[in-house]
C-alpha cells in the first residue's frame, strides 16, 4: 500500500508547530526555576528561635507582609502541598481533575492546530477555550465536591501562612524593597 502524499507545506506547518510548543515549554521550563531560585531554605523558615507572640494586631499584620514578601515562593509551595495532599485523599475529586486535565490536554496539545468539529461545525481555538473553561467551571463547582474541596484546601494554606506570617519574627529578614540594603 502505497503512502498518501501530504499536503504542500504541511511538515513545514507541522516543524514550525513543534517549535512553537517546544520554545512554550522551554519558556516555562525557566520561569519555574529562576522562580524555584527565590526559595528560601526550609530551615530558615521553621527557626524555632525565631517565634513569638505580637504584641499587638498592628504588630501581627506588619510581619505578615514582611514574611510574606520574604518567603513567598515557599508559601506558595506549602500551598500548593497542601491542595495536592487534600486531592490526593479523595479519589473521586482527584479523577475528576484528572479527567479534565486529560480534556484540556487533548484539546490544546494533543489535538492542537486540528480542527473540532461540534454537530457540523468547526470551532475556532477561541470556541475550544471558552467551551473547555465552561465545562471546567461547571463540572468543578456544581457537578462535584471538587470545588468545594479546592476552597477548603486553600483556606487551610491561607490560615497555615497567617499563622506563620503572624508568629515569626522577621527582624533578621532581608527583602528586596527594603530601602537602604544594596547588594
Amino acid at each position: 500500500m502505497a503512502a498518501l502524499p501530504s499536503a504542500p507545506g504541511a511538515g513545514a506547518s507541522q516543524s514550525l508547530e513543534a517549535l512553537a510548543q517546544s520554545a512554550w515549554a522551554s519558556k516555562i521550563k525557566d520561569a519555574s526555576s529562576s522562580l524555584l531560585n527565590e526559595r528560601k531554605p526550609w530551615t530558615e523558615l521553621l527557626d524555632k528561635n525565631s517565634f513569638a507572640k505580637p504584641e499587638s494586631l498592628t504588630e501581627a499584620s506588619s510581619r505578615v507582609r514582611k514574611n510574606l514578601a520574604y518567603f513567598k515562593v515557599n508559601y506558595g509551595i506549602g500551598v500548593v502541598s497542601i491542595v495536592t495532599l487534600c486531592l490526593v485523599t479523595s479519589p473521586v475529586s482527584l479523577a475528576v481533575v484528572f479527567a479534565l486535565g486529560a480534556m484540556w490536554t487533548y484539546l490544546f496539545v494533543v489535538a492542537a492546530g486540528q480542527p473540532l468539529v461540534v454537530g457540523g461545525r468547526q470551532l475556532s481555538d477561541r470556541e475550544k477555550l471558552m467551551g473547555a473553561s465552561g465545562v471546567t467551571v461547571l463540572v468543578v463547582f456544581f457537578l462535584s465536591s471538587v470545588g468545594s474541596l479546592l476552597l477548603y484546601a486553600l483556606g487551610l494554606g491561607a490560615v497555615a501562612v497567617g499563622l506563620h506570617g503572624a508568629l515569626r519574627i522577621p527582624d533578621d529578614l532581608f527583602t528586596d524593597d527594603a530601602p537602604g540594603i544594596t547588594a
